[in-house]
């Protein structure tokens, strides 16, 4: 019997459809290769994949969901996510996460659904650390995409780790002196992570916090090595680097990627505008086609660990588990906040919180709206949780990168693009994501309102469809 799905009341996921026809009837599509938004569109999807767009009724389906009134949008992808990290723990390899093993198991387990209730049907992760498998092993996910660290027993990040557990992230690290033919060169590691099924390569450019230098950075022999070894893998390389002088060796290297925002002026840190040096290095960017991510959601993250509020955010309710929300409220949970008033020499925690949401994300938007006059591509990309900090959690920080993106004055159209097809050329995957379009893989967001009319209309998902599996949003909400 066919099935009708009134989405206003369905507070259920149906699973196990993708094998069946599923029809969105009566939707609104809104699709950054459209110019306007399609209206009154009949979409069927089949086997996980969109194999028709019409006006006209198609009157063969297993399933028919009426979207009058409803916009069909592709689902979001998020670039820069790691699945390892628990937020306000690490990366699950510190001593906090280890001495609370239910509270990470516990996080482990919601972390998938609270990244669909928001709209992620596409992560890649640039670092995945050693607890992936628990967001990949989930029923219901968002796709998994992940590159592998590149990285040397002298540079960020092995350098600073000091214990075996932290260490054993990183399974590929380079001899700079061995020959192409030897166990731990740069040929044979790259070739071993092009094996592996990862996309792309990540590079550290990081030679202190700050304005410090303590740490080697790979020679320049080193990456030129790394760069024809990726260009032969065809994997691409995504640089860590959110310094001026960081960004500027990145770019030097040929990377593919710039994985964050510039926040870190160097010797500009007290100019209020783009200073030349800085507009050059931009310049170079968009000549040379490299991806940007902004990643405002670390300062922000930051800045907000600091207000004692935070831990009381009512988004937090929807998909953080209760358990772990309490522990953020505990002395012990505040180990990352106090390691932010040494590093400040005792600053008050309200000026700590402002250096971070005023100055360095001034500073980012800066460079962003920069890009954006020459219509550079940017790529949403959240950095999740991005440092030990509980302000972030998993989707809403995504989707708090996107608001982050109107502020720093980027057009609701050029948000959709980041968060769609901006991402999936990048990385290569435009084929099967990034539109609405036949032939596509069948992650969509249905949602209640035009999120060209608003970025709040992100937030007003009512199903999130994934290979073709309708999934009522409620039914993700933490402990249902």
């Amino acid at each position: 019997m066919i099935k009708v799905l009134l989405l206003s009341i369905s507070l259920f996921s149906f699973a196990s459809l993708a094998e069946n026809k599923v029809l969105i009837e009566n939707v609104t599509i809104v699709s950054s290769h459209l110019q306007a938004p399609k209206i009154q569109m009949n979409v069927l999807i089949s086997d996980g994949r969109i194999t028709e767009i019409t006006s006209k009724k198609i009157t063969s389906y297993d399933l028919k969901i009426n979207a009058l009134g409803k916009f069909l949008t592709p689902g979001l992808m998020d670039s820069h996510a790691h699945v390892s990290s628990i937020p306000g723990m690490g990366f699950g390899v510190e001593p906090v996460a280890i001495k609370n093993p239910k509270l990470a198991q516990a996080y482990f387990e919601q972390q998938p659904r609270s990244f669909l209730f928001y709209g992620v049907t596409q992560i890649l992760d640039p670092n995945p650390g050693v607890s992936f498998n628990y967001f990949t092993s989930a029923p219901h996910h968002p796709d998994y995409f992940r590159c592998e660290v590149l990285t040397s027993k002298n540079t960020f990040p092995y350098v600073e780790k000091t214990d075996d557990l932290s260490r054993s992230m990183f399974t590929y690290l380079i001899d700079e002196s061995a020959e192409a033919t030897a166990e731990n060169s740069v040929e044979m590691l790259i070739g071993k992570i092009a094996h592996s099924g990862a996309s792309c390569i990540k590079l550290y450019f990081e030679d202190g916090y700050g304005n410090a230098n303590q740490w080697a950075t790979l020679s320049t022999n080193t990456l030129k090595r790394i760069k024809l070894s990726a260009e032969k893998s065809n994997l691409l390389i995504v640089a860590h680097a959110n310094a001026l002088d960081m960004q500027q060796l990145a770019l030097a290297a040929a990377v593919d990627v710039i994985a964050h925002g510039m926040w870190n002026w160097g010797q500009y840190n007290r100019e209020q505008n783009i200073p030349k040096e800085i507009s050059n290095t931009l310049d170079k960017m968009i000549n040379d086609e490299v991806g940007y991510m902004p990643t405002q959601r670390v300062i922000a993250g930051l800045g907000e660990v600091m207000l004692p509020t935070i831990v009381n955010s009512p988004e937090f309710s929807s998909i953080t588990p209760k358990s772990l929300i309490d522990w953020y409220k505990t002395t012990e949970a505040q180990w990352f906040k106090e390691e932010l008033r040494i590093g400040f020499d005792g600053m008050p925690d309200q000026s700590i919180s402002d250096a971070f949401l005023y100055g360095r994300i001034g500073k980012g938007n800066k460079v962003i709206q920069y890009l954006r006059r020459s219509n550079h591509p940017i790529l949403l990309a959240s950095d999740f949780p991005g440092s030990p900090s509980f302000a972030n959690q998993p989707g809403l920080t995504t989707y708090q990168e996107m608001k982050a993106m109107v502020t720093a004055g980027l057009s609701l159209e050029e948000v959709l693009a980041a968060a769609t097809i901006n991402n999936a050329k990048q990385f290569k995957i435009d084929n099967d994501y990034g539109t609405v379009e036949v032939g596509k893989i069948a992650n969509l967001l249905l949602l209640k309102t035009n999120p060209l009319d608003s970025i709040e209309s992100w937030n007003r998902i009512e199903t999130i469809i994934l290979h073709g599996d309708p999934i009522a949003r409620e039914s993700l909400v933490v402990n249902k």
